[in-house]
């Protein structure tokens, strides 16, 4: 693998980073942190829990008042000497969040929040995520992820449930991240050098600083992986920019990202296959050169500005991707444009025991994919077999209102969302006729939900809310047949959930506690033919329903010695569902875990010495519709840890500590029972990185 010039260009600029640091500290004057008030923590005792305040709901509420399952993720600690491979890394300790790490850079990551998204065989469907204030979500609902920087995130909060009413379209919930907040210093390099199993070899440079009201961070990272399995080579590379602006009655922040990656696919296993060699890849997948290569560019503009009694906040952005994208039948080549605006004016009445607080606003997006498939000849292009340009509009007008009465809060949202998928077909001749359409799609999502504070450390909440989900462009343009335009039998999917939880905070000790019933109407479900395998096409079930229970603890134990756990059951069953001649009713929705549960035990500060171990616990897997295959259980161990001595460090981990056998993710209903993924064996790495101090 060619990787030793980008190493090298990376290197000289993280030693130019370094050489310039002495030099700006010199250089450096008292910085102005009047309007950082935001980033500057009270002093607390050290085995106290410090109160956390969530935005993931539109208002900040303090999370235990929050009349939803809101999460935030502990990421100064839990990303302390990660790989940064997925966002598992992240999001992976939070109960009712299932993220299954492929391994594999060309499908990324697949994230279920209560069982929604377990269906995506590449990106994120069913969740919306959102990236410094910037939809990473496309308008028809996909999410790409491979154009997050790990190494940069700073912040993560998750609501899970249905959340239409707040974000629109999606079922599962919401994924906010932050990039890390720039250091006080005005000048401040960061550099990360890492290698390890599976010919692993990652650099990462950045820099960040405040001046008087600005701030800004910039970071460039570049990974090669050979992977675990053949035909998984994966080449990335990342940049990351975000720069801000405070004035006395108005914010800017403007945030920049590209991508660019090339990843080769292996595909998935039979319990055959898997029997004989697990580090295999698929000979259909080899004989095809299955992977994806791609380019994508983001850029957005977000802050706020003091009207009256209110304050407009705003938020735009533009969107590029290009990728080639072979599969065992065809090969896709995709050229996509995006942009979006959010407009909303709030103002706030009262005081801070008895206030009441509105929120008024629009969305809108574009998206247009051009979007052209070939037959697949051993890697190469065969015949032209589609040729469509499709777009995608939405517009959303939105309210929310947030009523907060002494130790009771209100919240309480109404959202409507109108979609336009239409499709031109290029590819007119005598045997193939013109599939051009238009399909409409839109539905209204109101939602409610309740909490009581029974005393300052315990907080009962309810909720009802519902939600809507489109297919995505890929999944309508996916036809079983084969045609062109857009598939006019698949429709969106309607959920109703009802939610009932309690909260608390002691000073060592915070946890939630959240029980669920959601009821979907016409759930995506994918599913393979074969004669086309390894191309997922979709279809509707007739009524599902997502039953559950969700538990989240974290405890300090000891000054720099924390805690946590979670545990989360899912019961997902077809009530109402038929293929053919054949009723699937009663039978579990597969993909999706039955029951997870973590534990991890942390000790020391990340900057200083950090020393970490986690279990992850995981119940058996149904992977098809008759629920006649399941993907084993599992339960696996890592370990991590770091030292560091005036910002200069070292760190590193063991993967799976002890060698277990597991699949990583599965394919539902896959052609040739090939379902499986497997997870890597033991796994190693080590770095060394220059932080600020």
């Amino acid at each position: 693998m060619r990787r030793s010039a980008p190493l090298a260009l990376l290197a000289l600029l993280g030693a130019a980073l370094l050489a310039a640091a002495p030099r700006a500290a010199r250089a450096q004057q008292p910085v102005d942190t009047t309007h950082r008030a935001d980033s500057v923590r009270a002093p607390r005792p050290a085995d106290t829990l410090a109160v956390v305040r969530v935005t993931a709901l539109r208002t900040p509420l303090e999370a235990t008042r929050a009349p939803y399952a809101v999460s935030t993720a502990p990421t100064r600690q839990t990303a302390a000497a990660r790989p940064g491979f997925a966002l598992d890394e992240v999001l992976g300790a939070v109960g009712g969040v299932q993220v299954d790490n492929r391994l594999n850079f060309a499908l990324g990551e697949r994230i279920a929040i209560r069982g929604i998204g377990a269906r995506s065989q590449f990106g994120v469907r069913g969740v919306r995520v959102v990236v410094d204030g910037i939809p990473a979500t496309l308008p028809d609902g996909q999410t790409q992820l491979n154009n997050v920087d790990l190494g940069s995130i700073g912040g993560a909060e998750v609501l899970r449930g249905p959340a239409s009413a707040l974000y629109g379209n999606a079922s599962g919930g919401v994924v906010i991240l932050q990039t890390a907040p720039a250091p006080f210093a005005r000048f401040a390099p960061t550099v990360r050098f890492m290698g390890g199993s599976d010919g692993l070899a990652r650099a990462q440079i950045g820099a960040g600083g405040t001046d008087g009201r600005a701030t800004y961070a910039l970071s460039a990272d570049r990974l090669d992986y050979h992977g675990y399995r053949a035909h998984s080579t994966a080449r990335n590379a990342h940049a990351n920019a975000v720069a801000t602006y405070d004035w006395d009655r108005a914010s800017l922040r403007l945030v920049g990202n590209v991508v660019r990656y090339d990843a080769e696919n292996p595909g998935a296993l039979s319990a055959t296959l898997l029997r004989t060699d697990r580090r295999q890849a698929y000979v259909g997948n080899v004989a095809a050169r299955t992977g994806e290569r791609g380019a994508q560019g983001q850029y957005g503009a977000s802050g706020h500005v003091d009207l009256g009694p209110g304050a407009l906040q705003y938020s735009l952005y533009t969107l590029t991707r290009g990728l080639v994208n072979p599969i065992p039948p065809r090969i896709i080549q995709l050229d996509r444009a995006a942009s979006g605006a959010r407009a909303a004016y709030s103002a706030t009445i009262g005081d801070a025991s008895r206030s009441l607080t509105g929120i008024a606003g629009v969305e809108w997006a574009l998206q247009r994919d051009d979007r052209r498939n070939w037959t697949n000849v051993k890697g190469t292009r065969g015949a032209l077999v589609l040729d469509q340009r499709e777009r995608v509009t939405n517009a959303s007008p939105f309210a929310q209102l947030t009523a907060r009465l002494d130790r009771l809060t209100v919240l309480g949202g109404l959202r409507h969302d109108a979609f336009r998928f239409a499709a031109d077909d290029h590819l007119v001749t005598a045997t193939d006729p013109n599939d051009s359409g238009v399909r409409h799609m839109s539905a209204t999502s109101p939602s409610l939900g309740a909490s009581y504070e029974i005393d300052p450390a315990l907080s009962v909440y309810a909720n009802a809310a519902t939600a809507f989900e489109t297919p995505t462009t890929t999944e309508l343009a996916n036809r079983p047949s084969g045609a062109g335009g857009f598939n006019p039998e698949l429709q969106p999917e309607h959920a109703h959930s009802t939610e009932a939880g309690f909260k608390g905070r002691l000073a060592r000790v915070a946890y939630d506690v959240a029980l669920y019933r959601m009821r979907i109407d016409g759930e995506l479900i994918p599913f393979e033919v074969p004669s086309t395998p390894g191309r997922q096409f979709y279809r509707n079930a007739g009524v599902t329903e997502h039953r559950g229970g969700e538990v989240n603890v974290s405890t300090i134990l000891a000054p720099a010695l924390t805690l946590h756990g979670s545990f989360a059951v899912v019961n997902a069953r077809y009530v109402a569902y038929s293929v053919d001649t054949t009723s699937y009713a009663g039978n579990r929705v597969p993909g999706i875990a039955p029951r997870i549960g973590t534990l991890g035990l942390e000790w020391g500060l990340p900057d200083e010495r950090f020393l970490a171990v986690e279990e992850r616990v995981e119940s058996a897997t149904p992977v098809t519709d008759a629920n006649d295959a399941r993907s084993p259980g599992y339960a696996v161990t890592n370990v991590r840890g770091a030292a560091h001595v005036h910002g200069i460090g070292v760190f590193g981990g063991i993967g799976n500590l002890f060698g277990r056998l597991y699949n990583t993710s599965v394919v539902i209903n896959a052609a040739g029972a090939r379902y499986y993924e497997p997870a890597a064996g033991r796994t190693f790495y080590l770095g060394i990185e220059a932080l600020p101090h």
